[in-house]
């Protein structure tokens, strides 16, 4: 069996493990404190979940889309305004022209600077960063990553459609949809420290903005709510300061639009597994992912 197929078999019995699971009070366990996602690049209720995607043709060559990150809780409630998780994340994509062969490992940290739950608080920052070694396998780059992206969250408005513009607040527009966005700022740096070329030698220092959306279809209805969801994720960055020689674009833009159907979801959907249709166009460095374009069907799990 190959490494990959290994992986994938993991990833679902680790899933079908967790969801075995009572729910009851009690102490957690290990699998409790696992947590399954597509990466650590999102604000925890907002994460994407992991993609996998698998084609073995008769007489032709197998395919793989696999981005999955696995996490540890490392604090007793998840629900805290600080989250601090080590984690792994591996991104294999053989669909495209130029394939994606990436992992990195490394801490994640989000934290909410203020307590909501005071009378006088209206809003607060939440500021996500994360330390990480990177390793390009396709490429033989091996590098030390790290980012700080900020986004604001607001106090609920009871659904009221007439907050829609203000980020990370949930609205109903009436039995149609449900809405959601999520807006980023921030820096990422890279410091490549082994390649297969000089050339490819250096450090990378990069501004971001994210813009991510979530609707969910007939949030009223009693046989199709929490079933239909359609999503968006437009990245810009742009390398402000670097000395690599062999870099071609100094902005790289990245979007990505999904169709899923939800068949199951528990926790109020921090446990999920869907089939989705995505397309995907653009490039992430961050990810290690060329510039190009695909579409995919794919299993989507989240924990």
């Amino acid at each position: 069996m190959r490494i990959d197929q290994g992986l994938l078999l993991f990833l679902l019995l680790m899933f079908n493990t967790t969801f075995s699971q009572e729910e009851e009070d009690k102490p957690r366990t290990f699998f409790d404190k696992l947590i399954l996602r597509k990466s650590f690049d999102s604000k925890n209720n907002m994460s994407k979940a992991a993609v996998i995607t698998y084609t073995n043709p008769k007489n032709n060559k197998e395919s793989w889309l696999l981005s999955a990150a696995i996490g540890i809780d490392l604090l007793e409630n998840t629900d805290k305004i600080i989250l601090l998780n080590p984690y792994f994340e591996y991104h294999r994509n053989t669909l495209v022209d130029s394939e994606q062969n990436n992992w990195q490992t490394g801490f994640s940290l989000e934290m909410q600077t203020s307590d909501l739950s005071k009378p006088d608080r209206s809003w607060s920052p939440v500021i996500l960063s994360s330390l990480k070694f990177n390793r390009d396998q396709e490429n033989e780059i091996s590098s030390f990553q790290g980012n700080l992206y900020f986004t604001p969250i607001f106090k609920g408005k009871a659904l009221d459609p007439k907050f829609f513009w203000l980020p990370n607040t949930t609205v109903n527009f009436g039995n149609l949809f449900q809405f959601i966005y999520t807006p980023y700022v921030g820096l990422e740096n890279e410091n490549r420290i082994a390649t297969e070329t000089e050339s490819a030698e250096g450090y990378i220092y990069r501004a971001l903005i994210r813009i991510t959306s979530n609707i969910l279809l007939f949030p009223k209805s009693e046989k199709c709510r929490d079933k239909f969801e359609f999503a968006t994720d437009w990245q810009y960055r742009y390398n402000f300061s670097e000395n690599v020689e062999d870099l071609i674009f100094n902005d790289h833009r990245y979007f990505t639009v999904s169709f899923n159907y939800i068949f199951f979801s528990a926790n109020e959907g921090k446990k999920s597994a869907k089939i989705g249709f995505d397309y995907t166009n653009g490039d992430n460095p961050a990810k290690n992912f060329e510039k190009q374009s695909f579409y995919a069907i794919s299993l989507k799990l989240k924990l």
